[in-house]
């Protein structure tokens, strides 16, 4: 499997002329040769893994002196991650195995502190909620959710970055309200957790987004955690809210 590189001209026209194109094109496995794949890791690794295949998509990008835009087409790999077996073999081998396993928690747990002072912008260390982070507690989060904790921020950037260049077309509406929307949604709803009516806006305008954006694809993830987030949001009850104050 190769691959192989080609330069396009595409009918995009700007001040500085057209937009040239560089497309990174990839040999993807078949199904039977991820198969293939999938066995002989897992036959051949150091330690008991369950092995996935996982496409990886990637965002495109502009070369600020040559104007050429880069698009690289997701590839797909046969990614090994241990078993529960696998875990036992790192817990009793010690060393930096089991250091990077600790890393990996400390990401988890760190990633849901964040969320929450997201959520609650007067906290403290005396008014934290630390049994909020719980391994218990951080494990009955929706995937989505928790997800939503690692997304870098220049992803959430670039993110607000397409909402802007899309949603003024899209919906008419001003470059001001539109920017006014993507703080909203840069700061994972956060400023308007309780206004129910925003909330329903906000679920319209993605819906819009998600439509017309050519890179709807690339941001995913910030999709997904902000319409889980507000389901969350809207299903809070005042009981709920009153207790959590």
């Amino acid at each position: 499997m190769s691959e192989t590189n080609t330069v396009t001209q595409n009918n995009e026209n700007t001040a500085a002329g057209d937009v040239l194109t560089r497309v990174i094109e990839v040999a993807n496995p078949t199904p039977e040769e991820m198969a293939g794949i999938k066995e002989h890791i897992k036959v051949n690794f150091d330690f008991a893994v369950a092995v996935k295949p996982v496409t990886f998509n990637f965002k495109k990008s502009k070369d600020k002196d040559t104007g050429i835009e880069t698009i690289r087409k997701p590839v797909d790999l046969a990614i090994p991650y241990p078993t529960v077996e696998g875990i036992v073999a790192i817990l009793e081998g010690g060393g930096k195995p089991l250091e990077l396993l600790l890393e990996v928690m400390e990401g988890a747990v760190n990633a849901q502190a964040r969320e929450l002072l997201y959520d609650g912008l007067d906290l403290t260390a005396a008014t934290f909620p630390v049994d909020k982070l719980s391994w218990d507690f951080i494990s009955n989060i929706p995937k989505v959710q928790r997800r939503g904790g690692g997304i870098p921020k220049d992803t959430w950037d670039a993110f607000a970055e397409d909402y802007l260049a899309v949603m003024p077309d899209a919906t008419g509406k001003t470059i001001e309200q539109c920017t006014a929307m993507a703080k909203i949604l840069s700061a994972k709803l956060t400023p308007v957790r309780t206004n129910k009516p925003v909330l329903q806006l906000v679920v319209q305008q993605l819906s819009i987004w998600a439509e017309k954006s050519e890179n709807a694809s690339e941001f995913e993830e910030c999709l997904n955690f902000l319409l889980a987030k507000v389901d969350t949001f809207l299903n809070v009850s005042d009981s709920d809210l009153l207790a959590n104050l």
